[in-house]
């Protein structure tokens, strides 16, 4: 019976560690700026939208075959569990802000391509690495993948987000914030 009791605070103790230590784990990962849940949300996203290459840019359009810049990044991350807002403006207040250097694949990037620069987001594209990001353009008409380097696009660069754990934790978005987790 004394073992039974040995055994049984040994076990105790084991289960009380590992919880502390996935607590720990759960932190560190929360905390880490390479979110891995959400980095895997966005290969995916940049997957579905590199299928989307030459799809007309129509202004308004969320569809399978024709899209505008909202309307691509919109569509593909809803594929993924992730609704975001329909508008690239509102995109833009999504998730965590990212500095350009720190940005990761699947990140959304935003522009103020107005002529005027009137200071305000009308433009938005998901990062695919290496200054590059994939886009709706209305300039050349379909889903493009363009450069951060091309004068244009460096001029007009607005700002980044991540739509991360911390996002979807902090803003009580239970579904998508499991939808994360489950790609961990």
């Amino acid at each position: 019976m004394k073992n039974f009791y040995l055994l049984l605070l040994l076990l105790s103790i084991n289960t009380f560690a590992i919880a502390q230590s996935n607590k720990i784990i759960t932190t560190a990962m929360l905390k880490n700026r390479y979110d891995i849940p959400s980095l895997k949300i966005g290969l995916k996203a940049i997957a579905l939208a590199k299928k989307k290459l030459g799809k007309r840019y129509v202004w308004g359009a969320k569809g399978k075959n024709s899209f505008d810049c909202s309307g691509l990044t919109h569509y593909v991350y809803k594929k993924n569990g992730i609704k975001l807002p329909r508008r690239a403006i509102a995109q833009s207040k999504v998730g965590k802000r990212i500095d350009r250097k720190n940005l990761q694949k699947g990140d959304l990037i935003f522009f103020d391509t107005s002529k005027r620069r009137k200071g305000y987001v009308n433009h938005v594209g998901i990062y695919i690495g290496n200054n590059r990001f994939i886009h709706a353009s209305s300039a050349k008409k379909r889903v493009v993948i363009s450069s951060l380097k091309q004068k244009f696009y460096s001029r007009c660069f607005k700002g980044a987000r991540r739509v991360s754990v911390n996002y979807l934790a902090s803003n009580n978005n239970i579904n998508q914030l499991n939808t994360l987790l489950n790609y961990f």
